[in-house]
């Protein structure tokens, strides 16, 4: 698998997929601009009597980062994580240093298999298992979340419409030998799971899950919902795997939590 797969390219592909879908009304409407300019049209319009009313005022625009602290989403997930802008994710310090004794330990391991200690050599390189049992841990362990919220008027179906296009795109563009099945990607941009309790609606899409065996799995998700004005989104890749069902509850807590600070 060449290129990795992010909850983040699908959010682009999904953007890039409505641009693609405005293209041709916004042309229609510069081809309209340009038949009739605006001095044209002002200028059969009657005079009015009455000065216009002053525009309102924009909404305030909304820090969503600064909403959730890790603390409180590392508390839903189950996690000690560290924020960096609307992204919450794992401290790599102790992945980093776990990751270096193991090293450590397996060149020392080495040493003494060249000296002709080669159950040394089994021993640091964890066997049976086939790898450091630290290094294997740290390589697994993963977390990274994030979150976003906007004021629009999209309806669930409209929403759910761009990530059945974006799947029916991807699906579409890697066939044959390309199918992300055949490269260990499974249920890539599938699903709109209901869920309730969470906003006035609210569903959550699988981005992608990958099985390696070993212990070594990793699952993405989407959670798409919506309350008043406010559509939130908070999406997800997790490893190892913790299923479907699990992860989206803890999703679930991440966007009740963004919503009740809205």
């Amino acid at each position: 698998m060449k290129r990795k797969l992010t909850t983040r390219s699908l959010l682009l592909a999904a953007a890039v997929l409505a641009a693609a879908g405005c293209q041709a009304g916004c042309q229609k409407g510069s081809q309209e601009t340009t038949q009739n300019p605006p001095e044209a049209a002002a200028a059969s319009q009657p005079a009015s009597s009455t000065a216009a009313a002053p525009a309102a005022p924009a909404a305030p625009k909304v820090q969503v980062c600064k909403l959730l602290s890790a603390a409180e989403v590392g508390a839903v997930m189950g996690k000690t994580l560290i924020q960096d802008g609307c992204t919450y994710g794992l401290d790599p310090a102790p992945k980093e240093k776990a990751m270096a004794e193991s090293q450590a330990q397996l060149d020392q391991s080495v040493k003494k298999a060249a000296a002709g200690n080669m159950s040394a050599l089994m021993k640091g390189m964890g066997q049976p298992g086939g790898g450091p049992p630290k290094m294997g841990g740290a390589m697994m362990d993963q977390m990274n979340i994030n979150v976003d919220a906007t004021r629009d008027d999209q309806t669930e179906d409209a929403v759910k419409a761009i990530y059945a296009k974006t799947g029916g795109a991807v699906h579409g563009a890697l066939a044959g030998d390309l199918a992300p099945e055949k490269h260990g990607l499974n249920g890539v941009i599938e699903g709109a799971d209901e869920m309730s309790g969470v906003g006035d609606w609210a569903f959550a899409t699988n981005v992608a899950s990958v099985n390696m065996g070993m212990g070594f799995s990793v699952r993405g998700r989407i959670l798409e919902a919506r309350k008043g004005p406010w559509r939130v989104t908070v999406s997800a890749t997790v490893a190892p795997d913790p299923g479907t069902a699990a992860l989206d509850e803890k999703m679930a807590g991440v966007a009740r939590a963004l919503i009740a600070k809205l």
